[in-house]
């Protein structure tokens, strides 16, 4: 049976996706909002260049399929087949009723940018965030520009990636016939026409300084990134489709550059890979990030690339850059529009392959953007299938979805809705399905044999491998804290404390036990921020020296610059004494 199309996605032309109770009870037509609403892209402002472009194939109609993302027809890789049901298949069915309770709570409360990302189509979406960043740069240098240029790319005969070809073209029109070379008579070419005006048909050469930074990307940077990926997809896919595709080479060198400056100012013991003498990392990454906004600005007049691969990856590697930098950035703020972009191409958390990481990483940043400023994280996206249906790597990644749930109850409320005894009840409604979580766990997830423990050490260190297994397990504990910390007091006398400080001791023993005998780079990060959580219940002036210092540990093998944490840390401490 055809299912209507609401309002916002007949305007973005995509599919609806929509919930159980939704689809049975809410009729399309409730959901209708004006197409005077949609905020203006920035070609209609008249910020993106006038440079001549071939006609765009006209946009197809999008067949509505309940409960499936668009696929992108650029993609290299075809959209999976559907499932053809098998009596010895596992039954993916609808979530639990406790998670769908957890999800139907939190419905109200769709942050004002939630809901607006709605009536973006791809080109708006992507014009949007590119009109963020374009802002901020201009703003913090007054020598940046994006204004219309035939060659926006500085002109560096060192940098092999800005000019892949001889001649002298515009960026991003590397494969394009020269004008005149594409004829009305030649329709059937227009679609591959548009293509090559941004995807290369050969890789990118670059110099010896760019390789290094490069493969610092493909064997470090992306293992923060692929975290909790068994299939590695920026380490594998992604960086194969940056050597054709200029705006992302640029992004991931930005990122490299950045890391590098970043590195030499923690002191990493393992730093990436010295550049020429007469190159400042830190001016580099500022040259590459630029390079990589002019590159935007030419190729986002496709409509092909505002439903890339591509773009979404070379978003999420700024936002990295960004992060990597976020005190002295807008990071957070543009958060907002890597959202919109994933929103308007109907990325989510099931969407399979690089998009569906590129998703995930997003929401890894975005949970800790939000629980620092109080708020709820952006996405609103659901899973639907129950844990004992997923895998042992897909239920060490839904612990981060179970996270940004509990972000969102520790938000600040601005419903008005807030009494103490809803919150206990969602309080408890997470921790039920916390546990529940934990009970599918295979052995993977348990503590193996360490070495004899010192005598010295406030903390046991507990050994769990592989990494990834091993930062669940703090964020499951991560999550016991929050909870406890915001969830209203049930119950009441010394047995309501001392039952309080057990789960309290135990959540700050297991995260900083863990972290004690984690040493895979890709883990740092997330572990030191379960680190800030344990940090924020601990008053024994010996562990917070310990916490400190393994934060610090976490800084020098990643080279991640983590004094901001570590200082807002010290800060709620001094609040209480």
């Amino acid at each position: 049976m055809a299912v209507p199309i609401c309002g916002p996605c007949s305007i973005a032309q995509r599919d609806c996706v929509y919930s159980e109770e939704a689809s049975r009870n809410t009729p399309a037509a409730s959901r209708q909002y004006s197409q005077d609403h949609i905020i203006p892209s920035l070609a209609a402002a008249g910020t993106v260049p006038t440079a001549p472009l071939p006609a765009l194939p006209e946009r197809r109609e999008s067949t509505v399929h309940p409960f499936h993302m668009l696929t992108d027809a650029s993609s290299p890789h075809p959209p999976p087949a559907a499932p053809v049901p098998s009596a010895s298949a596992p039954h993916r069915g609808p979530p639990t009723p406790s998670l769908m309770a957890i999800a139907e709570t939190y419905q109200y409360a769709h942050s004002p940018d939630t809901v607006a990302s709605e009536q973006l189509t791809a080109d708006m979406a992507s014009n949007r965030w590119l009109d963020l960043l374009a802002t901020d740069a201009a703003q913090a240098d007054a020598n940046f520009s994006l204004a219309p240029s035939p060659a926006p790319f500085v002109d560096d005969s060192s940098s092999s990636a800005s000019h892949p070809h001889a001649e002298s073209r515009p960026i991003g029109t590397e494969n394009q016939p020269i004008a005149g070379e594409v004829t009305a008579g030649a329709p059937a070419l227009v679609g591959t026409f548009e293509r090559h005006a941004w995807s290369l048909d050969q890789d990118i050469k670059l110099t010896s300084e760019e390789a290094n930074l490069f493969r610092v990307f493909a064997e470090r940077a992306s293992q923060w990134l692929d975290l909790f990926d068994p299939h590695k997809h920026f380490s594998t896919h992604a960086i194969r489709l940056a050597l054709r595709n200029t705006g992302l080479c640029k992004a991931i060198l930005a990122l490299c550059a950045r890391h590098r400056a970043t590195s030499l100012q923690a002191g990493a013991h393992a730093v990436t890979p010295l550049l020429s003498t007469d190159s400042d990392p830190s001016s580099l990454a500022v040259q590459y990030y630029y390079e990589t906004l002019h590159y935007l600005q030419i190729a986002l007049q496709y409509e092909s690339y505002t439903h890339s691969e591509e773009l979404l990856v070379t978003a999420l590697v700024i936002s990295t850059y960004e992060m990597l930098d976020s005190s002295k950035s807008n990071w957070k703020r543009h958060l907002k529009g890597v959202f919109w972009i994933q929103r308007s191409q109907n990325v989510n958390g099931v969407s399979g392959g690089l998009r569906q990481s590129v998703w995930w990483a997003w929401l890894r940043q975005d949970i800790w953007a939000a629980f620092r400023e109080r708020r709820r994280c952006f996405s609103f996206w659901r899973p639907l299938v129950d844990y004992p249906d997923l895998s042992q790597d897909e239920l060490a990644n839904r612990i981060v979805y179970l996270l940004s749930q509990t972000v969102n109850y520790c938000a600040k409320s601005d419903s008005g809705d807030n009494s103490a005894q809803r919150r206990a009840h969602l309080g408890e409604a997470l921790l039920s399905e916390l546990e529940r979580w934990k009970l599918f766990l295979g052995p993977g997830f348990q503590a193996l044999p360490t070495p004899s423990v010192d005598p010295q050490s406030v903390f046991t260190p507990i050994w769990i491998h592989p990494p990834r297994y091993a930062v669940s397990m703090q964020i499951y504990n991560f999550i016991r804290i929050l909870i406890t910390l915001h969830r209203p007091v049930v119950s009441s006398g010394f047995d309501g404390y001392l039952k309080t400080q057990k789960i309290l001791h135990d959540a700050v023993n297991t995260i900083c036990g863990i972290a004690m005998e984690l040493r895979d780079e890709g883990s740092q990060i997330m572990s030191a921020q379960c680190l800030f959580g344990a940090g924020l219940c601990v008053q024994d002036e010996e562990k917070r020296k310990t916490i400190l210092s393994l934060i610090n540990a976490c800084e020098t093998r990643t080279g991640w610059p983590m004094a901001a944490l570590r200082d807002d840390l010290i800060t709620e401490w001094a609040r209480v004494t």
